[in-house]
C-alpha cells in the first residue's frame, strides 16, 4: 500500500507541474485549447490513478475487515456481511474498469453513466465496510469494558486501550474516506473553488488510504488514545494469579475463539478463574 501511495502521489506531482506547463507556461493557441489539448493528454493517466486507487482502497478495507473479524475470533456469522461487502466492492471495481475500456477509456470527458453509477456504488460499499467494521470494533470494546467490571481479574488498561484507539482511528479514517467522497458527487467540480477543493481531497485520500495501515500499526505500539481512559480499581479476587497469567486473561477475554467460550455475567469469557492452587 506504500508502494501505491507513494506512486499515486508521484502521479500527482506530475499532473501538477504538466498543467503548470501545458497551460501557463506554453503560449501556442488559446488558453482553452491549451487546456483541451491538457485534458486529452491527463485523461490516462486518470484512469491509472483511479485504478490504483480503487485498488488502494479495498486493500485498505481488507484490513479494517481483518481487524474487526480477528478480534471476534473470525466467527462467521461476524465474517459474513464484512466479506459480502468487500467482495461486492472488488467486484465493481472489476465492472468499474471493464466498462471504461468498453467505452475507449473516456473518463475526464465523462465516463458512461453506467461506469459513473458502479463508481459511486463502490463508495458506498466501502463507507458501509468501514462503518460496520468500526462498528464491530467498538462493540467489542465495549464489551471488554464490562467484562472487566465484573471478571476476577486485575484491572489494567493495556488491551483497553488498544481497542479504543482502534475505534478512534476507524472512526477518524471513516470520517476521512466520506469527505473524499464528496467529490465524486454533484457539482462540486464546476467552479475553480470546487476543483481546488476536490483536487485536495482526492491527494489527501490517496494518502490517507495508504499510510493508515502503517500509522495504525505504530500507533497501537505506542499505546497512545485521545481518550484518557481511567478503569476504576477493584480488590482482585484471584491474589494467587502471577502477573502473566491475568495478563494472558485479560487479552484472553478479547482474543477468543466464541465457540470456545463460556458465559458469564451474561458476556462471554472463554477462562476459568480459580481463587487458588489446583
Amino acid at each position: 500500500m506504500f508502494t501505491i501511495s507513494t506512486t499515486l502521489w508521484a502521479l500527482d506531482i506530475t499532473d501538477f507541474l504538466r498543467g503548470l506547463h501545458k497551460i501557463l507556461i506554453l503560449t501556442d493557441g488559446t488558453t482553452t485549447q491549451r487546456n483541451a489539448d491538457y485534458l486529452i493528454e491527463l485523461n490516462p493517466r486518470v484512469i491509472v490513478q483511479t485504478t490504483l486507487f480503487s485498488i488502494e482502497y479495498l486493500i485498505g478495507d481488507g484490513v479494517v475487515v481483518w481487524r474487526a473479524c480477528a478480534l471476534w475470533g473470525y466467527s462467521k456469522k461476524i465474517m459474513f456481511l464484512p466479506i459480502l461487502l468487500l467482495s461486492a466492492a472488488a467486484i465493481l471495481i472489476t465492472f468499474f474498469v471493464g466498462c471504461l475500456g468498453v467505452h475507449d477509456w473516456t473518463y475526464i470527458a465523462g465516463e458512461p453513466e453506467t461506469c459513473y453509477d458502479s463508481y459511486i456504488s463502490i463508495f458506498f460499499l466501502s463507507i458501509a465496510t468501514n462503518l460496520l467494521a468500526t462498528s464491530l470494533i467498538a462493540t467489542k470494546a465495549w464489551m471488554h469494558h464490562r467484562l472487566l467490571l465484573s471478571a476476577s481479574v486485575e484491572k489494567t488498561t493495556r488491551v483497553l486501550k488498544v481497542l479504543i484507539l482502534l475505534v478512534e482511528s476507524g472512526f477518524i479514517y471513516l470520517l476521512i474516506w466520506a469527505a473524499k467522497s464528496m467529490s465524486v458527487f454533484g457539482d462540486l467540480s464546476s467552479t475553480v473553488n470546487g476543483q481546488f477543493a476536490v483536487s485536495m481531497l482526492n491527494s489527501m485520500g490517496n494518502q490517507i488510504v495508504g499510510l493508515y495501515p502503517t500509522l495504525l500499526v505504530v500507533l497501537v505500539h505506542m499505546q497512545h488514545t485521545a481518550i484518557n481512559v481511567d478503569l476504576e480499581s477493584f480488590p482482585n479476587r484471584v491474589p494467587d494469579m502471577s502477573d502473566h497469567d491475568k495478563r494472558a486473561a485479560e487479552e484472553g477475554l478479547i482474543f477468543s475463539n466464541p465457540s470456545d467460550t463460556s458465559t458469564t455475567m451474561g458476556w462471554p469469557i472463554n477462562l476459568t478463574l480459580s481463587n487458588g492452587p489446583h
